[in-house]
């Protein structure tokens, strides 16, 4: 089976973007990848379009050397450029999508988790509410997704908080909190800060939570990834908390230092960013060894959701898997074969490889095609 192809995608829904590899074999099949949030998607597709002449006519079965001779592509290599990190990632999706399919099984069995039939996923509440950030529709998301069983919910309260800020209030942050924790306890509630305080206002804030409502499942992303200093601090402070950390890390060295740091009781590997699934896979590894637990970053559609899912049923101690509930409700039907969602967990299928694929209709009428520097309709 040798690549034949490769296209970049967008589909443009009323509420989201999902940008897409779709990488085509001689044989006819498709293998599939997902770049969404790569900050700059022409210039990743653009990456990708000029990466077409090391990728047409290679064995799918060779993924080490095309990702090798993908990663040595240009000097200087450009492993810290996002752009080119969300290409490589997407090519390498596609690339296990399609080994899989040669082999006739699903990707979970290529790594190692044939007997695997679902896994648990956890709820995203902001994602679905990026342009709606009403309190009574945050209540009725977090309602929601708790009577439909997910394992905990997570939320991104502190939209007024800034790292200059030390002044930022709180009281609108701690409001959003106490909205969900009508839905589950503390103890079921992560909360994600985006990267928003500095040492000051993340200590006040951490204070207030454990103090008004206890302690919740985790705090994400506190502050910039690579200021450990004040995240060891704050760790020190609060020993009872779990900090998790790791989704904007765009290539394995910077992803095994927030693991060697030490101060992060949770890792978070993005497989459109990180490199591809390999990339996932052996960070993950680390982590786990040196104590630590994964759960992979998903907010994103079907593709990276089936990807990150895969992945998440070969980890040994993994954490569930996040999902973001609600930001396209009927999001299940732009697949050709559905996507299984039931209790709160990913149901896998076993059809060959991903075990899901974006249906012709969806993308006819969501999608469009890069090509040459332009986007075209289907």
């Amino acid at each position: 089976m040798v690549i034949s192809d490769i296209q970049v995608i967008r589909m443009s829904f009323p509420n989201d973007e999902w940008d897409l590899v779709r990488m085509h074999s001689d044989d006819g099949a498709a293998g599939w990848g997902e770049i969404s949030s790569s900050m700059n998607i022409a210039g990743t597709a653009a990456f990708i379009e000029e990466l077409r002449d090391v990728l047409i006519g290679r064995d799918v079965r060779d993924i080490d050397l095309i990702m090798r001779d993908i990663e040595r592509w240009e000097y200087p290599v450009r492993n810290d450029l996002r752009t080119f990190r969300c290409a490589v990632s997407g090519i390498s999706q596609c690339l296990w999508d399609l080994f899989a399919k040669s082999l006739g099984v699903p990707l979970r069995t290529v790594y190692g988790a044939a007997s695997v039939k679902s896994i648990p996923l956890y709820a995203n509440l902001n994602k679905a509410l990026r342009r709606d950030r009403r309190p009574e529709v945050l209540a009725e998301h977090a309602s929601k997704a708790a009577a439909a069983g997910f394992s905990f919910l997570k939320c991104t309260p502190f939209d007024e908080i800034r790292p200059d800020d030390p002044d930022a209030p709180l009281d609108p942050g701690i409001e959003r909190i106490r909205i969900v924790s009508g839905s589950a306890p503390i103890s079921r509630i992560a909360i994600d800060c985006h990267q928003r305080f500095s040492r000051f206002t993340l200590a006040r804030m951490v204070r207030r939570v454990l103090e008004e409502f206890g302690n919740p499942y985790w705090i994400e992303d506190t502050v910039y990834i690579d200021d450990y200093d004040t995240q060891r601090l704050i760790m020190e402070d609060f020993p009872e908390v779990r900090f998790a950390a790791g989704e904007s890390a765009i290539n394995e060295m910077q992803l095994l230092r927030t693991i060697d740091s030490g101060v992060y009781d949770v890792i978070m590997p993005d497989v459109k960013f990180i490199g591809g699934p390999g990339a996932v896979l052996s960070t993950s590894r680390t982590a786990e060894l040196k104590g630590r637990q994964v759960s992979i970053h998903n907010p994103n559609g079907l593709i990276a959701t089936a990807h990150s899912a895969n992945l998440t049923a070969a980890l040994r101690h993994a954490q569930p898997l996040e999902f973001p509930f609600m930001a396209i409700p009927e999001r299940s039907q732009y697949s050709s074969s559905g996507e299984a969602i039931d209790s709160g967990r990913y149901v896998f299928s076993d059809f060959p490889g991903l075990g899901i694929e974006i249906g012709r209709e969806a993308l006819r009428e969501f999608g469009r095609v890069f090509n040459n520097g332009y986007w075209k309709e289907f």
